[in-house]
């Protein structure tokens, strides 16, 4: 019986998938506030920062992956768009 290769989900942490992710435009300021974060990980609360930073840029990431995300960001911004309760977007978290 051979070993079989396990697929592995890559870590969303990762700031390869990350940086693969974003489109052309955003890299450059992802691996500039990357750099800026790791180079101040040295104690504690940079290290933390440097997570939060992470986590940050994987959500932008998703959010850029979206068909409509620039035309909802501007809607956003010129505050036009349709309110939603958060409770219809975070379902879960009713009491």
């Amino acid at each position: 019986m051979s070993a079989q290769p396990v697929h592995q989900e890559p870590d969303p942490r990762d700031p390869q998938a990350i940086h693969d992710q974003l489109p052309a435009r955003a890299r450059a300021k992802f691996l500039t506030e990357y750099h800026q974060a790791v180079d101040a990980a040295h104690d504690f609360a940079g290290y933390r920062a440097l997570q939060d930073m992470l986590k940050t840029w994987r959500l932008l990431a998703a959010a850029y992956s979206k068909p409509d995300f620039h035309d909802r960001y501007e809607d956003v911004r010129a505050g036009r768009g349709q309110d939603v309760p958060m409770d219809e977007v975070f379902p879960h978290l009713k009491a």
